[in-house]
């Protein structure tokens, strides 16, 4: 037997094990899953064929008979003539046995047996043709705040101008995040790792809440509000080489991902709560650059923020602002520091002023 095969056969004999223990799974198996990337592989794609087998198992009629052209019109006359052949076998079988045991009391059909043995048939035959599970995706625009319920009971609130994708199987929950930002409160199950891939970037957890932000750079901000998760890069591993992670960090902390490093902050309450005000469509700045300012504005609309003098740019500003309302950032912004506007036949909105200004707080 190849490596290959071998492999594949662990994964059958896993996916049988859980089967017949009503899916609860053990850790012999998770550690089986993370010693090697091909188990993986291996496991999610059988396990996909599984689901759905078990599902035309269901389909039988009240009566027990099997309609050998029930999904004859969307699988090729080559496959159903192998089933046919197979329930053929399966009939002489059982005629052999019946002349065998006539005289023996006759025993009561076990349908859920009969029903798992003619899913597992079909397992071995359909596993390679079966389509992929569907992915969903979502996305909202520039004054979009949506909140998203996960068939596994998590919960997605995603800022303005974000998109992701949502992909689970039976053994992971893949989110990726194309763009913008998203907040997770991610369902508790350990044996299926919930997993959010921003640019090169993994964010690993079982059970808890995060923020994950994917910049315009690529970079990536995760911040952490309830539990543990771990960070990974987003690339391909070599066999036998297990995935460590570049960091792990817990509530009240945050990381920022860039392509040369990783770096951490403790964060106490009030700053969380600043930091997550979008949720609320709320801007809070308190010290951080005019261009930062003008660029999570910029998020939030349509008609852009410009700034066309150099010198203003990293003015620190600071205060509360709703974030779609940029005219009132741009009239604080006149009374603070004297910085002029002007709105272009296209809506967008350019600042400038030329001389020194120093840090001061914003009023709406």
């Amino acid at each position: 037997m190849t490596e290959a095969a071998n492999v594949e056969a662990q994964a059958a004999a896993w996916i049988a094990r859980n089967d017949a223990r009503g899916g609860d799974q053990d850790p012999e198996l998770a550690a089986w899953l993370i010693a090697d990337p091909r188990h993986r592989a291996a496991y999610v794609r059988l396990a996909h064929a599984w689901e759905r087998t078990q599902r035309l198992a269901r389909l039988r009629s009240a009566a027990g008979a099997i309609d050998p052209d029930l999904l004859a019109p969307s699988r090729p006359r080559t496959l159903w003539t192998r089933l046919r052949h197979r329930a053929a076998a399966v009939n002489a079988a059982a005629g052999t046995r019946a002349r065998t045991q006539r005289a023996s009391p006759p025993r009561p059909v076990r349908w859920p047996a009969l029903a798992g043995g003619i899913a597992a048939a079909l397992f071995l035959v359909l596993w390679s043709v079966l389509p992929a599970t569907s992915t969903q995706s979502y996305r909202t625009g520039a004054d979009g705040l949506s909140r998203v319920f996960l068939a596994d009971g998590s919960v997605v609130t995603m800022n303005a101008n974000t998109e992701l994708r949502v992909h689970f199987t039976a053994a992971r929950r893949n989110v990726t995040l194309l763009s913008g930002e998203a907040h997770f409160s991610v369902t508790h199950d350990t044996h299926r790792p919930f997993e959010v891939h921003a640019g090169n970037r993994i964010v690993v957890a079982v059970g808890t809440a995060f923020d994950v932000r994917l910049e315009a750079g690529q970079d990536v901000e995760v911040t952490v509000t309830e539990g543990r998760v771990a960070l990974l890069e987003d690339r391909p591993v070599q066999p036998g080489i297990g995935e460590p992670p570049l960091q792990t960090i817990s509530a009240g902390q945050d990381a920022l991902l860039t392509m040369q490093r990783v770096s951490v902050q403790r964060l106490d309450a009030a700053a969380i709560f600043q930091r997550l005000k979008w949720e609320r469509r709320e801007l809070s700045f308190d010290g951080q650059t005019l261009s930062h300012a003008v660029a999570e504005f910029d998020r939030y609309t349509n008609h852009k923020i410009v700034i066309d003098d150099p010198s203003i740019a990293s003015i620190e500003v600071g205060g509360t602002f709703r974030a779609l309302d940029a005219g009132s950032f741009v009239a604080a912004l006149d009374r603070a520091f004297g910085i002029s506007s002007r709105v272009s036949a296209h809506g967008t909105i350019h600042l400038f002023r030329v001389g020194d200004a120093t840090p001061a707080r914003l009023h709406p």
